[in-house]
């Protein structure tokens, strides 16, 4: 049937958009109109540059929504080229932004989606071919229990998926960033049944509705919990955000539906008709979907509040679902309804569960889980079904999205499972995942073992020192795989403990945390009765170095009423004398008992530990002392291995690094060693906002105040290596279970340069035989060359070879110390990294990084630079850092053969050059 479609746009924005659209409307018999005429069918949004600056596409946007408040009226927003969803919500056609729009690739295809969405039929393109779907990626969230719903949407402009866990839990995953962790709101008290992500309070909003009979609205960027809506009487099965963020639904058994109008001061509840036995509930545009236990469906207008029945089922509806025209709901029965339609599809044996409606790949789609553990996809023009199998037991949420315009369907169900299906012609190969690794595909054991042979050479010949180690990379390095082989390096000689920063930074003290991970540790240590004698004796042991000044004080007291009693006449002061000893003696028994009960029982938990924070007048010299007790008992060394401590916040990452200053310092005859994994540029920060008042006066040229606190922590700095061309190409080979190719040429060669690295004996003979070699057989005998860099005549040798750069260097032990520890560890990276950097230069590169930290940090992406050292014009260097290339070392540095070339070498293979 014709239509007469009202389309808006901007006179400033390219007329393509607006151009294809009517070319494409007459084509299938639809008329354009330029005027919003009382008689139009519905209205497109033409959304360019200039649009969402345009007073006149804002007006004409608000009469449309209004418009579609009072009446079915499609109005569907039609992104230009190079416009994307982020751009409408931060603009002032943000109200836009909570409508279903199309965001294909190609402007041709989201006119074809437009159309549909207006009802004004299809033209499916010839080349778009239906490929099957498949699982693209599997996020185990069994520990977090059955996942009841989830939900996929744009936070931020990055697409993520929203799963509700039985555990109480809601998390947010991260579809692009696959280093980022999960975004994890807590709050319910019991199951969370329901999630939903949308558009409200001026930010992306997550609502979630549970056991707890509350719906809760949380910041989808910071998790923070925005409001916490009560009113109804039993659990809440589901929740709904309206398009335009105006408002938030809610259904329960016993209450019925609720809904809240949104606004910048707070959600405003309003009064809603109960349908009792409410299960789901869904917007159609600003009306309310509503389904019941008893079967029956409605549609609630928000303006009047006036309901109609838009039909009636057998069985109780279980989901309901809307997109443009389409209504669907599912039942116990197992059919799914499209109620436009008015034709049912058998869908799942044992009941529906979850329903969601969107396109795929430019076609109509309901999708569909049920008790059968299928995911289902019935396409509504042909009426094709595709099962999709890989959930083993119920599924209870689906949800249709996009990837970078790759269309995917979204499922989670109670195998605590939340998969992601997509084309397999778009991405025919399983999505990994990003948890350390078993398997060495990097290089990083043979690091791990260098930093593990070195640590054991320190515990061994300087017993009761702490060596703390910095693994520094940024996110998504792989600094937790390398933690992960450390580990094994050290077992079974050393008792790893293991622990994560952020998950404690929310728990209570950080010294706390770190106490009582080494308790557990040195508990596990032994059987179980040696576990009971254990806790008994550090019972003691507390009791003993808390109780003391107590018991003391109750002895000075009794004292004090044996003096009274003897001064004076036992016959007149009898009666008083009992009175008084005996009060004395209770209110001292109860005083001293309580208060060695009290600072005993404290430390066994979070809140106790700051309570003894607040009582004590130095806290930390009794935690040392018992940190100190504990390690006494352990039968190994300790190392701790702290992760993710560039997650947390700033007082946190100071508070815990200061802690772990005063463990080891106070230690007596052992300490634990400390292997920190962070990125340095979180911590330097962390401490230049902490101690921001000093940074004038305590930095100096080259060496900022975060800086400085970095070398008075760690004793040895370990950058993650970075991947050269041939192992990048072998690692994604790898990935992809590519073949492996070698050549009869490689494989010579290959046994040559073993044959030379056998027989040399110092550095400068490795290095020189790594030159010599191609990159590809470099990656492959760099373990064997980091070994033979590691034997002690190696070692020795080396060490002998860095005494001619002490005049670069201060006069001082400790520098000489961290400069060998530095240019080891370097030249551990670097051998790993296929990178043959010459001795002369690595110890170079070395003391930059030791007295000019900040420089060097320059000089990584501005490397030729270095060429203006002893120069007058410094214009293009930073005003903080131009003392410095007239620093006398410096220009010896410079002057040694240290161009460009050999700062990018000694960097590392993917330092880029500029930024």
């Amino acid at each position: 049937m014709p239509k007469r479609v009202y389309v808006i746009s901007s006179r400033e924005d390219r007329p393509k958009a607006r151009q294809s659209l009517a070319k494409a409307l007459a084509e299938a018999g639809h008329q354009v109109v330029d005027e919003l005429l009382p008689d139009v069918d519905g209205a497109v949004v033409v959304i360019g540059p200039g649009a969402l600056h345009s007073s006149k596409v804002f007006q004409a946007t608000q009469q449309l929504l209004a418009l579609q408040n009072d009446r079915w009226f499609p109005v569907v927003p039609l992104l230009a080229d190079g416009m994307d969803l982020a751009q409408v919500r931060a603009s002032a056609l943000q109200a836009l932004g909570g409508i279903q729009m199309s965001r294909a690739a190609s402007l041709q295809h989201r006119i074809t989606d437009t159309l549909a969405a207006l009802g004004a039929g299809r033209q499916v393109p010839a080349e778009r071919v239906h490929h099957p779907f498949t699982t693209i990626r599997v996020i185990n969230a069994s520990p977090l229990g059955a996942v009841t719903s989830v939900t996929t949407g744009e936070v931020a402009g990055s697409p993520v998926v929203a799963a509700a866990c039985d555990n109480g839990e809601v998390q947010v995953w991260q579809l692009l960033d696959r280093t980022a962790r999960p975004l994890v709101l807590i709050g319910h008290d019991g199951p969370v049944w329901t999630v939903a992500i949308g558009r409200a309070l001026g930010r992306d909003v997550i609502v979630s509705g549970g056991n707890d009979h509350a719906v809760r609205i949380w910041d989808a960027v910071t998790g923070e919990s925005l409001a916490v809506l009560t009113g109804h009487q039993s659990a809440v099965n589901c929740v709904a955000i309206s398009p335009t963020g105006t408002h938030v639904a809610s259904a329960s058994e016993v209450t019925g539906t609720l809904y809240w109008q949104l606004h910048d001061g707070g959600p405003n509840a309003v009064p809603a008709h109960s349908f009792k036995a409410a299960t789901a509930v869904a917007f159609h545009g600003d009306e309310i979907l509503v389904g019941t236990s008893t079967g029956t469906l409605h549609q609630l207008n928000i303006e009047d509040r006036t309901t109609t029945s838009i039909g009636e089922l057998a069985v109780a509806v279980t989901a309901v679902a809307a997109d443009g025209p389409i209504i669907v709901s599912g039942g116990d029965d197992g059919f799914v309804q499209e109620w436009n339609l008015s034709r049912p599809v058998e869908s799942h044996p044992g009941g529906v569960r979850a329903v969601a409606v969107g396109v795929l790949n430019g076609v109509d789609v309901v999708v569909s889980g049920g008790k059968d553990s299928l995911v289902q996809v019935w396409e509504l023009a042909s009426d094709d079904i595709r099962k999709l199998e890989g959930h083993s037991q119920t599924v209870r949420g689906v949800a249709v999205g996009t990837i970078e315009d790759q269309s995917v369907i979204v499922s989670g169900g109670d195998d605590g499972m939340v998969r992601i299906w997509g084309d397999v012609v778009a991405d025919h190969v399983e999505w990994l995942s990003d948890s350390p690794s078993d398997e060495d595909l990097l290089m990083r054991r043979p690091l791990a073992r260098s930093v593990a042979a070195r640590l054991r050479r320190m515990n061994d010949d300087e017993p009761g020192t702490s060596f703390l180690v910095h693994v520094d990379g940024p996110w998504g390095a792989g600094k937790s795989t390398l933690l992960k082989f450390l580990e094994k390096e050290l077992e079974p000689a050393f008792t790893p403990i293991h622990f994560n920063a952020w998950a404690e930074s929310g728990v209570g003290p950080a010294w706390w945390a770190l106490l009582t991970k080494l308790r557990t540790a040195v508990s596990k240590q032994r059987r179980w009765p040696g576990r009971v004698w254990l806790r008994l004796r550090e019972a003691v042991a507390r009791l003993r170095r808390v109780g003391a000044p107590v018991a003391l004080a109750f002895i000075g007291l009794i004292a004090l009423a044996g003096l009274v009693w003897w001064l004076f006449s036992p016959a007149a002061i009898k009666q008083i004398s009992n009175t008084i000893t005996g009060a004395l003696a209770a209110i001292g028994t109860f005083g001293a008992g309580a208060l060695v009960v009290s600072r005993f029982l404290l430390w066994d938990s979070a809140r106790g530990a700051k309570l003894f924070e607040q009582s004590n007048t130095n806290p930390m010299l009794e935690v040392s002392r018992h940190f100190g007790w504990l390690m006494a008992r352990s039968k190994k060394p300790v190392v701790f291995f702290i992760d993710d401590l560039d997650r947390c916040q700033d007082t946190y990452v100071v508070e815990l690094l200061d802690n772990v200053q005063t463990l080891v310092r106070d230690a007596s005859k052992r300490s634990a060693h400390f292997v920190v994994s962070a990125d340095g540029a979180w911590i330097r920060t962390s401490y230049e906002l902490a101690y921001e008042k000093f940074s004038e006066a305590v930095s100096a040229p080259g060496q900022p105040l975060g800086y400085l606190f970095l070398d008075k922590f760690f004793q040895l700095r370990i950058p993650v290596p970075s991947i050269d061309a041939p192992r990048q190409q072998q690692y994604l080979r790898e990935l992809l279970k590519g073949p492996v190719t070698s050549t009869k040429e490689l494989a010579e060669e290959e046994h040559r340069v073993r044959e030379q690295l056998t027989k040399s004996t110092t550095e400068a003979q490795v290095i020189e035989t790594l030159e010599s070699a191609s990159a590809e057989v470099r990656d492959r005998v760099a373990e064997t060359a980091l070994d033979k860099l590691t034997t002690p005549e190696a070692v020795a040798a080396t060490e002998h070879s860095l005494q001619r750069f002490a005049p670069l260097l201060p006069p001082n032990p400790r520098t000489m110390k961290r400069f060998v520890n530095a240019y080891s560890a370097l030249r551990a990276v670097r051998t790993l990294e296929g990178n043959p950097v010459r001795v002369e230069s690595l110890a170079l590169w070395t003391i930059i990084e030791i007295r000019w930290p900040s420089l060097a940090d320059y000089l990584r992406t501005h490397p030729e630079a270095i060429s203006l050292v002893g120069k007058d014009e410094l214009d293009d260097v930073p005003e903080r850092l131009r003392a410095l290339f007239g620093d006398p070392a410096l220009r010896m540095i410079a002057k040694a053969d240290f161009d460009a070339t050999t700062i990018r070498s000694c960097c590392g293979v993917s330092i880029p050059t500029d930024r």
